[in-house]
């Protein structure tokens, strides 16, 4: 199947009136992602930052509007294991009333799903038995992900604004299995099928799953402390003491340097590995 590129292909995605959109905002990976966007996005855009904490979100707020005044920052703590399509569309349509702006007040649209769980990583796959914790998780990293983009395209689209690009922060593990991990892995694997699907769906749209390599995180500390497959963790033990984490500011520089290149093949999983 020939797909159709954006017309925008190939222009910098920093260069265009922005309203961008980033879940998990409030710290790690997240908070990394929109200190190095607030920089580089172009003087009118704005962002819109979901996490669960408010006191972290207003902390991020505060630190981007005094680097850069011109950018409208917005916030909203949610959970959005708990959200649903009105939740969502709550949150969008009431930042653009806070911001003062209209949706034809941008050119172009971006979304990053990064928030993310890691689930039980304890158990087996054969273990794992609680379908209360595993609707939660699936809640949080797959249906509040369907939902919110559901919300989203329903404003900026291509008849709304000139491009829209969607980012879905993912992992190794949406392709490669990890003892113990299975509801992560499971989770990452079915989002990135979404948004490959949704790339050809939408040809015009461009579609990138970034998995951002070994990040020196909250998660990984997790990783260390919780895996339940001794192999695995000896793994992330061993990276963590010979310094073999990435840092997320080197990680999200070659992010920056995807979207201002803009030429990847839309729906493709890029790893930081990988440029």
């Amino acid at each position: 199947m020939e797909l159709i590129e954006s017309p925008l292909f190939g222009r910098n995605v920093f260069d265009m009136r922005t309203f961008c959109v980033v879940t998990g905002a409030s710290k790690g990976y997240g908070k990394c992602i929109v200190d190095h966007f607030c920089k580089l996005l172009a003087a009118g855009s704005a962002m819109v930052l979901i996490a669960r904490s408010e006191s972290l979100l207003l902390d991020v707020k505060n630190q981007l509007e005094a680097v850069r005044s011109e950018i409208l920052v917005d916030i909203k703590a949610t959970d959005l294991s708990k959200g649903d399509e009105d939740t969502f569309k709550g949150i969008l349509l009431n930042s653009l009333k806070n911001i003062g702006k209209a949706v034809e007040d941008f050119d172009q649209a971006v979304i990053v799903h990064n928030a993310a769980s890691m689930g039980d990583i304890t158990k087996k796959m054969t273990e794992i038995g609680s379908s209360g914790n595993i609707r939660k998780y699936f809640d949080l990293n797959v249906t509040s992900v369907i939902s919110l983009n559901h919300e989203f395209f329903k404003l900026f689209n291509r008849k709304t604004v000139k491009q829209v690009v969607v980012i879905n922060v993912t992992s190794i593990c949406a392709i490669q299995p990890f003892k113990t991990w299975s509801l992560y892995c499971s989770g990452k694997a079915c989002r990135d099928m979404l948004f490959r699907t949704m790339a050809i769906e939408e040809p015009d749209i461009r579609v990138l799953n970034w998995a951002p390599g070994p990040l020196d995180t909250d998660m990984q500390v997790l990783a260390r402390s919780q895996t339940g497959d001794t192999d695995l963790k000896v793994m992330f033990e061993d990276m963590h003491n010979t310094g073999n984490l990435l840092p997320c500011e080197v990680s999200v520089k070659k992010l920056v340097e995807l979207l201002q290149e803009n030429t990847w093949d839309t729906g493709s999983h890029i790893d930081f590995y990988d440029i």
